[in-house]
């Protein structure tokens, strides 16, 4: 019995290191992407894409640019599906679903029908009317990408918040168990309770934000930046306490060891 709630409490501390790992990176990933700048004490990307330099003398190199940024934004795209379909991540079924109906049915076929009508325009004003839809009916770098990342993110981390809540009680069992067999459990106790404040703190720091960012338009930027900057905060923390608590359960592991 005393090898099985060792091995259990183990296994479970491996699982949350394992997961927790896993989106490391990932919050501040959602933000990285080459065809956006910032400028200094600037935290909103901005984009030339847009308003692409159009002379008639230029008019070839300008739809080129065009051409690019629409085939560029359809690679984003199918990598972000692709990210969405994987089942190694935590997103739930009803978060996965919404980011495929967004990604398939909207956003990749409205970039793909911009596609020939960018081969097809002739002048400067028809090839801006492409870029501008391009951008602004779209948004696939500035809502699209941080929505998608940081919706896995945060399903993940509460999946993480979920398993190791739920061996908690497993976990105070194997304390209460060395305890009654004459052990010193003083360091396990309070590595637990620490262990409990952090996955707590996770769990507010990760409250809510998946459904937020998912509620989140093209429409809505650049105003609703502010929500994605906020989201990476919030899961940036939750990830700190993950990583807290898996230490604390290895440190319990130890301890009962």
């Amino acid at each position: 019995m005393r090898h099985a709630i060792d091995t259990r409490v183990a296994a479970g501390a491996a699982a949350a290191g394992i997961m927790a790992g896993l989106v490391a990176v990932a919050p501040t990933a959602a933000f990285a992407d080459s065809s956006t700048t910032t400028t200094a004490g600037n935290t909103t990307p901005t984009t030339q894409a847009s308003n692409p330099l159009c002379t008639p003398a230029t008019f070839s190199q300008a739809q080129q640019r065009v051409e690019t940024a629409l085939s560029a934004r359809v690679t984003r795209l199918n990598a972000l599906l692709g990210a969405v379909d994987n089942t190694a991540n935590k997103l739930t079924d009803a978060d996965r679903q919404a980011l495929q109906n967004d990604i398939s049915t909207v956003e990749l076929p409205g970039i793909q029908a911009l596609e020939p009508q960018a081969q097809q325009a002739t002048t400067c004003p028809q090839l801006r009317s492409v870029a501008r839809a391009m951008v602004f009916n779209f948004r696939v770098y500035v809502v699209m990408t941080p929505q998608v990342h940081l919706t896995i993110v945060a399903d993940t981390e509460s999946a993480i918040e979920t398993t190791v809540a739920g061996l908690e009680p497993t976990i105070q069992a194997a304390i209460q168990n060395a305890q009654e067999h004459g052990k010193n459990v003083s360091g396990a106790e309070a590595a637990f309770a620490d262990l409990q404040s952090k996955v707590s703190a996770a769990q507010s720091s990760t409250s809510g934000v998946a459904a937020q960012v998912l509620a989140q338009t093209p429409q809505g930027y650049p105003v609703n930046w502010p929500v994605f900057l906020t989201a990476r905060t919030n899961l940036t923390n939750a990830r700190t306490d993950l990583h807290a608590a898996y230490a604390d359960a290895q440190q319990i592991k130890k301890d009962l060891s």
